[in-house]
């Protein structure tokens, strides 16, 4: 039900890149007000109050914001290595919070986080940064699936090709991304969202087979490039991939095969709603690889996070289904070590 006129109080911890588009989505909201920003550098804070003319606090720690009476909502932008305990804090004073991917590091990190979220079982909305799910091309597929449009899909592939080098700025801490403390290895890091987006279309994964390699970057502590075959469990097939060193612009691969029909990243083919298309039709809308799709998705993704809040529903992207697209990176990683095929669940 909802609350009309209420403003639901937000804190936002950890005030980098990724937290400015925090800031945007919850300023555009009706129906949220920025409290306080935190930050282990006050002077970034600061810096992000003027930016975006904020009327709020600026606070020293993260267990400051979860004290507050007046702050019913956490963004956790801070380095992700901290997740795990910024998550179980959060649920232990019954914030509800938007938490930043990777949500941990280790196998046992995101036991630890499972296992916590389930005995507590308190009313706390949840959302893992997979924003993905928000750009228009990603609705678009979804809608032609859901739809029925190609049919039952059968086949689904998605990739992340991306160059981390010194001109992103994004990770300043130190341990820094090419470190397995600081990034934890490529599916962590930026794989996570072609994963996420392969089970949200192809389900719940039951196996995966992953080989890794290195191409020209040597100064990763993990090896920066991997491709992996999956089988789901409704016996569906797909493919998923990452690499950090691309020689490359940013480029997010789709391909799904259904029974009626085709979508090859912004294209479509579908007979079964146009029966004389001949070639593929192109999604009329904005792209994932288009940057300033990136904010548009960060303010959709919030909005569905208030809207779950509000009205007692559940995001796409909360905790339990971040969880199982950890699970499947764990899993990717431990098929590369031993070599062989890994089922799932590990958790």
């Amino acid at each position: 039900m909802s609350r009309g006129n209420y403003k639901y109080g937000v804190g936002i911890f950890g005030i980098g890149d990724v937290a400015q588009e925090h800031i945007k989505g919850y300023i555009r909201n009706p129906l949220t007000e920025i409290k306080a920003l935190a930050s282990r550098k006050k002077e970034s804070a600061r810096a992000a109050r003027a930016k975006f003319n904020l009327d709020c606090e600026i606070l020293d720690s993260y267990d400051q914001l979860l004290e507050r009476d007046d702050i019913n909502i956490i963004s956790m932008c801070s380095p992700n290595f901290l997740r795990v305990d910024e998550i179980k804090k959060a649920i232990d004073a019954r914030k509800h919070f938007f938490a930043e991917k990777p949500i941990a590091h280790t196998l046992e990190d995101l036991k630890s986080i499972k296992n916590y979220y389930e005995k507590a079982k308190y009313d706390v909305k949840t959302v893992v940064g997979f924003v993905i799910e928000y750009y228009d091309q990603f609705l678009c597929i979804k809608s032609l699936i859901e739809k029925g449009g190609i049919g039952k899909v059968y086949f689904v592939e998605t990739d992340y090709w991306y160059e981390l080098g010194p001109e992103w700025t994004a990770w300043t801490w130190d341990p820094g991304p090419y470190t397995k403390k600081g990034g934890g290895a490529a599916s962590l890091i930026s794989g996570c969202h072609a994963i996420g987006a392969m089970m949200s279309i192809g389900g719940d994964v039951e196996e995966v087979f992953c080989y890794e390699t290195r191409g020209h970057r040597q100064d990763f502590e993990y090896a920066p490039t991997y491709a992996s075959v999956v089988k789901f469990r409704n016996g569906a097939i797909g493919r998923t991939g990452a690499s950090l060193e691309v020689t490359s612009p940013f480029f997010f691969n789709i391909m799904i095969h259904g029974t009626k029909g085709s979508i090859l990243n912004d294209k479509f083919y579908t007979k079964e709603f146009f029966t004389g298309q001949e070639g593929y039709q192109t999604f009329n809308c904005s792209s994932i690889d288009i940057g300033e799709a990136y904010q548009q998705a960060f303010s959709a993704a919030i909005d569905a996070f208030i809207k779950d809040i509000d009205q007692d529903i559940d995001s796409r992207i909360r905790l339990d289904f971040g969880l199982k697209v950890h699970e499947v990176a764990f899993a990717l990683i431990k098929s590369a070590e031993i070599g062989r095929p890994v089922k799932l669940p590990l958790l």
